[in-house]
């Protein structure tokens, strides 16, 4: 479970947490966020911006230039973002690294650690290494890349 300090936003992310993949379009409809996948510079992964259009007053705009798996964890990244840091920016762009110029080191490294944790949540994790040691099966069950799956695997201490 994922502990976020507005309840209701908690819960929409919680519900979403029980199957795999994690629907993350479902999930950023039932938070009021604008979803767009546009051809962004080869230097730029992602981006969350204020929109007033949007129910939640922010649009997530994702490069669709990029791998899909690539996409999934850039929108994990920003709906980070959003969840952690809204109120400190009006605008989060992220480049090909994930960094931003306007948020610091943490706070990027705190949007990678939980858009892991919304891609690959430790339960569902645990569960499916239990019954499948293939590394390429499991990040296909997960749709997260190869390397994103090793890291959580490492984090969660169930493979060196």
């Amino acid at each position: 479970m994922i502990q976020l300090a507005d309840v209701g936003e908690a819960a929409v992310v919680n519900r979403y947490l029980q199957r795999v993949p994690v629907d993350l379009d479902a999930m950023a409809a039932d938070l009021g966020l604008e979803v767009e996948r546009s051809p962004l510079s080869e230097n730029i992964a992602g981006k969350l911006v204020r929109d007033a259009r949007a129910r939640a007053g922010y649009r997530i705009v994702i490069n669709s230039r990029d791998s899909s798996r690539r996409q999934r964890f850039t929108f994990a990244h920003e709906l980070a973002h959003y969840m952690l840091h809204r109120d400190l920016v009006d605008e989060v762009v992220d480049n090909a690294l994930y960094r931003s110029p306007n948020l610091g080191d943490d706070m990027e490294r705190q949007a990678d650690r939980f858009a892991a944790q919304l891609l690959l949540p430790a339960n569902e994790v645990r569960r499916a290494y239990a019954r499948e040691k293939a590394l390429a099966r499991l990040a296909e069950l997960f749709d997260v890349s190869d390397q994103a799956l090793r890291i959580r695997l490492r984090e969660l201490r169930l493979a060196p």
